[in-house]
């Protein structure tokens, strides 16, 4: 079960990253495109479209499962101040749960509409160039799927003490 863990940290951590470089790439390309604009009147047409289409996506998604892991997701508290040790484990153990379960309907619904994006071989047309763009649906599936993921892992975590403490170690 160390192994999962530790392939589950290094998984969720590598996405992490690379949303993070898709949040520099995106302020590097955009920042180029202004001033090719402005000191060269060169217009980079697909700059909104790489940055709706990869870099948004990409950030938005693949850092998921990273954040599941760290605990940063956003959470509500309004009774656990009230709660018993038991009582607050339970309620993160069934949270986790749910979490893993809606975590994985995305992921399975992505996943669908990924694979039929690639079928087709989805394109946008810019001007007179045709960017594919079907790549980019592979983003939210992957993040999803990662996030289903660790949030099983967290479940069992509350669960199994010996789970929780190498969990908390990944952290």
């Amino acid at each position: 079960m160390g192994k999962l863990i530790t392939t589950a940290m290094w998984t969720a951590r590598i996405m992490g990253y690379i949303g993070a470089f898709a949040v520099v790439a995106m302020m590097l390309h955009i920042t180029l495109d202004v001033i090719l604009r402005n000191l060269f009147n060169i217009s980079m047409n697909t700059v909104p479209e790489i940055v709706a289409r990869y870099y948004m996506t990409a950030l938005a998604f693949l850092p998921l499962g990273w954040l599941e892991l760290k605990r940063q997701m956003i959470s509500v508290e309004l009774i656990d101040f009230v709660l018993t040790d038991h009582l607050r484990r339970i309620s993160d153990t069934s949270v986790m749960a749910i979490a893993a379960v809606i975590y994985g309907f995305l992921a399975w619904t992505n996943w669908d509409k990924a694979i039929s994006e690639t079928r087709v071989g989805t394109l946008v047309e810019i001007a007179t160039y045709k960017m594919p763009v079907w790549h980019s649906f592979y983003f939210a599936p992957i993040g999803f799927t990662l996030a289903a993921f660790v949030s099983v892992l967290l479940a069992f975590g509350y669960l199994v003490p010996n789970l929780g403490a190498k969990l908390e170690e990944a952290e």
